[in-house]
């Protein structure tokens, strides 16, 4: 990058950070940063690449840019926190837990998010990652198979499993349960499926939270099922 660039590219960061609006990148070319409002105040912990504090935000942002598998970015206006993201997000009510509060913060979406995991969606079509579709208004991996931060892609296996669920509505495990919760309803199941728990169920019918030891791919063609009462979520890959 030229010193030109690199000028250009630091003055609209520090207007977007400032004003919280979109702006064309001059080192992205057409392309745009998209501030994501929703998100003003919380804090979004999945698919975490870092969580590091940062001279400024507009270091934050650049760290993200130069970093080829960070997605989306968040960035404390006060603190300089920065956390870098591997996918895109586009609602707060998607996020499984939900996501913190935490004053101050800002999300911001690189231009390579668009048509990414975790983008909105239609149809399978506007989902451009390898064996990823429109699930529940997002792009993720196709039932059963993980996003993997580290290979960028989608896995049917994690080294080690992270925080947060991706929900797929309609779908069921039968005959592996761990063990069997009552509940308040079904936004009380992801905070149960904490450890080595790689995927759990909300029984809409019972309303209860179902955990499992096992994932949709794993299990025979038997135990897969599909009702419109029942909602599976699983876990991701923390790298």
């Amino acid at each position: 990058m030229t010193s030109v660039s690199w000028v250009k590219f630091i003055a609209v960061i520090f207007r977007l950070l400032l004003h919280g609006r979109r702006s064309c990148c001059s080192v992205c070319g057409k392309a745009q940063l998209v501030h994501l409002p929703d998100f003003d105040n919380l804090f979004v912990n999945e698919h975490l690449l870092w969580n590091d504090q940062m001279d400024s935000a507009v270091a934050c942002v650049s760290r993200c840019f130069f970093d080829t598998r960070c997605r989306s970015v968040q960035v404390d206006r006060i603190s300089s926190r920065c956390s870098g993201h591997a996918t895109a997000f586009a609602s707060p009510t998607k996020i499984y837990p939900p996501a913190n509060v935490s004053q101050h913060s800002r999300l911001y979406l690189l231009p390579r998010a668009s048509h990414f995991i975790g983008s909105a969606c239609t149809i399978d079509g506007d989902c451009h990652v390898a064996t990823s579709v429109c699930n529940d208004g997002l792009c993720t991996c196709q039932i059963g198979s993980c996003f993997s931060p580290s290979q960028q892609a989608c896995v049917t296996e994690c080294s080690t499993l992270g925080s947060g669920l991706v929900r797929y509505p309609g779908y069921v495990i039968s005959f592996h349960d761990v063990s069997i919760h009552s509940s308040l309803g079904e936004t009380s199941c992801p905070q149960l499926c904490t450890g080595t728990c790689p995927s759990i169920e909300f029984d809409g019918v019972n309303n209860l939270c179902i955990i499992n030891n096992v994932t949709f791919l794993s299990v025979g063609a038997a135990h897969q099922g599909q009702s419109n009462l029942w909602v599976y979520y699983q876990r991701n890959c923390a790298t």
